[in-house]
Parts: structure tokens; sequence; C-alpha cells
């Protein structure tokens, strides 16, 4: 059995803590996400925001397609749990997989069941072949991904009549 590198150790023992709440002092947040002031849904709809605004900032340094397509997949998803939160009885808890929002979205009435059929098929064809396999996500992908990602979370945040939560472009 191979012997673990300490340096590897200690870096898992860091984040560990980090992730256990065992920190030096309080806890620092992303601008708009502190937990202490916004409720879960709105927390969603911030985590979307953010997203968006780390994928313009890689398309503005050379591209960093894979990195786009996957985080413009996240802010679709976190777009969409915003909504349902918002509008139904559900909790954080009950989107522990990738395709539950877009049912969800769905049955709320966000869109049709078409629509998140073909939202589903997107992620389960594309994202994996992006992220995991050889294929290389082209600038046309990531250009088209994050443009799908940006007019969901606005149609969303409209739909819900709660854009005013919406912190992108500030």
């Amino acid at each position: 059995m191979p012997e673990d590198s300490s340096a590897v150790l200690d870096a898992l023992d860091r984040v560990e803590d980090a992730f256990g709440g065992y920190t030096t002092g309080a806890p620092e947040y992303e601008k708009n996400l502190d937990p202490e002031a916004n409720q879960p849904p709105v927390i969603q709809l911030r985590k979307a925001c953010r997203l968006l605004d780390a994928c313009r900032t890689l398309r503005e340094h050379d591209g960093y397609h894979t990195s786009v397509i996957e985080m413009s997949f996240a802010t679709i998803e976190r777009t969409l749990e915003f909504y349902a939160l918002a509008a139904s009885n559900d909790s954080v808890d009950n989107f522990q997989n990738h395709t539950r929002a877009y049912d969800r979205a769905a049955a709320l009435g966000v869109f049709s069941e078409e629509t998140a059929r073909r939202l589903k098929t997107l992620y389960t064809d594309n994202r994996s072949a992006a992220y995991y396999r050889d294929t290389v996500a082209t600038t046309e992908q990531a250009e088209m991904m994050f443009n799908l990602a940006v007019t969901l979370h606005e149609h969303v945040k409209n739909f819900s009549q709660q854009s005013y939560e919406c912190r992108c472009d500030r």
C-alpha cells in the first residue's frame, strides 16, 4: 500500500476543518451570499448571479470553454432551484441530483415538460461529454451555453417577480 503524501494529508485536514466549521474567526462569505441575511431561495439565485459573473470573467480571459460550460449548467440549476424554493415547500435537501430542478421548474409552470426534457437531455448528453470525456469544448459551445444560462436566468427571475433579488450587473 502506498504511503500518502504528508502535504496532501495536511491540505485534506485543513479543508475538512474548513467545511466542518472549524475555522479561525468569523466566516467570510461571497458578496451578497451571507446566510444570516438571506433566505435559501435568494442565496440560490445569487449563487447563479456569481456563476454568471465568473463565466463573464473567464470569457474575457481567453475562453476557458470547459469551465464556462460547467458553470453555465450550474447557473441554470441554481436559478431553477431558486424558483422551486421560492414557489413551493421544497427545501434545498430536495435537490441532491442534477436533473431534479428541471422537473420541478416544469411542474411549477416555469416552462413546459418538453422544455424540461430538452434541458435534461442537454445536460446528460453534453455536460459530461465536455467535462469528463476526451472531447474538447469549442468557443461556440461555450458561448451558446452561456447565452442559454443568461436567458434562462433572466426568464426565471422575471417569472418569479423577484428580479429585485438578482445581483447580476451590480
